[in-house]
């Protein structure tokens, strides 16, 4: 499995779109990824190509041995101390099950019952204590930018491990410090832009509003042994992929439309350059990974996506607590850009599995646009990982 993130310094602008409404996504789904990812296929190698590439996924899907799995494109954060790169947390979606704290945290979580619900993303170091049934320290003090938990050592590595004591021994001074850094961790910000747009019909001009993420980098400093240590975060997005049984052709041409995303982008608007990025880094989840534990293949517990899946019939019963997340729009195509998708429906990320499923892909587009162009897919194959014995009743 690799790890692969998406650099973004400057070009930090994304207009990714949930459907044909105006909202917004601050992720990057898995659908979306897999789509621009045969555009860039088809535009370096042909259509012919891109077909012979669908239609081995196709195959695989009977093919228990052999894998295609893409995850979405979720957030991180690198953290420079001093103007020097110093660590990466990185986050997944809060999975759907009852997370086990300790004392303290489960009676702060009493008296704040909204504030979990508020939480979005979890780091990697919350995982690894979900695996191994450890319990989880909650508090204000444990969420940044209000929706990312993270755990002692990311507060550790973002110098903040110093508030954790307010939690039993309150310190006015303390807080008021906390208090004023927090304010300043901002991870992304959404920004509504008002534009004007001629009708051609009427032939008058419409105001109108689109909106995008942007990634804010965050600056502060610490004092730590009365020196002053100047901290920056540069968030960004990475994803998972894991691909196993294809040709060594396929393969190389994959990775090739994976580096076309720097120039080509992701989502919309990238004419007015949005969804653009600086670099791409590749990094294989082996032995050498601070984190490659958390993926070592585990039989024990349940497992959460980290895609949109779309389960056959007989995979339903494997499903035990999920969000549906719909899908609508148009298809970009190089033949045809003005026809509407067919509307479809998948199992949102962060649902619960009592086993891993397939899931498949989905052909959407109408027989019409088949007959006459070609055929449309929605990535809906899973990727998972799991969380141990875990409380889900």
């Amino acid at each position: 499995m690799y790890l692969i993130k998406l650099i973004s310094k400057k070009r930090n602008y994304f207009s990714i779109g949930k459907d044909y409404t105006k909202s917004i996504s601050i992720i990057i789904h898995n659908d979306t990824l897999f789509s621009a990812i045969c555009n860039n296929f088809r535009k370096i190698y042909g259509k012919e190509d891109l077909e012979d590439f669908l239609g081995q996924i196709t195959e695989l899907e009977n093919n228990e041995g052999i894998l295609f799995e893409l995850s979405s494109c979720f957030h991180y954060i690198d953290i420079y101390k001093n103007d020097e790169y110093y660590d990466t947390i990185y986050f997944l979606p809060r999975p759907l099950i009852r997370f086990p704290l300790d004392t303290h945290s489960q009676a702060y979580l009493d008296e704040n019952p909204k504030l979990f619900k508020k939480i979005q993303f979890i780091s990697f170091e919350i995982v690894r204590k979900l695996q191994k049934g450890q319990n989880i320290s909650l508090s204000q003090f444990h969420i940044i930018d209000g929706k990312y938990l993270v755990d002692e050592k990311d507060l550790e590595n973002l110098g903040l491990e110093k508030f954790i004591s307010q939690m039993e021994n309150p310190d006015l001074k303390l807080e008021k410090i906390n208090r004023a850094i927090r304010r300043k961790i901002n991870i992304y910000e959404i920004l509504d832009e008002q534009k004007v747009r001629i009708n051609r019909i009427i032939q008058e001009s419409e105001p109108f509003t689109w909106s995008k993420l942007k990634f804010r980098s965050s600056k502060y400093y610490v004092i730590e042994r009365d020196n002053e240590i100047n901290y920056e975060l540069r968030p960004g997005f990475y994803f998972l992929f894991n691909y196993n049984g294809f040709t060594e052709d396929i393969i190389n041409k994959v990775n090739a439309s994976i580096k076309l995303i720097i120039d080509e982008g992701l989502g919309g608007k990238r004419s007015i350059g949005c969804g653009l990025f600086d670099d791409i880094n590749v990094t294989e989840l082996d032995k050498d990974f601070e984190y490659f534990d958390i993926f070592e293949k585990k039989d024990n517990g349940y497992y959460t996506n980290l895609s949109l899946v779309y389960p056959s019939i007989d995979e339903i019963g494997n499903v035990k607590y999920f969000n549906l997340y719909g899908r609508s729009g148009f298809v970009f195509s190089f033949d045809n850009i003005s026809k509407r998708f067919n509307d479809v429906k998948f199992i949102e990320e962060g649902a619960i599995f009592d086993k891993k499923i397939r899931g498949k892909l989905i052909q959407v587009a109408s027989d019409e646009f088949v007959s006459e162009y070609h055929k449309v897919f929605k990535n809906g194959i899973g990727i998972y990982l799991n969380i141990g014995e875990v409380g889900v009743d």
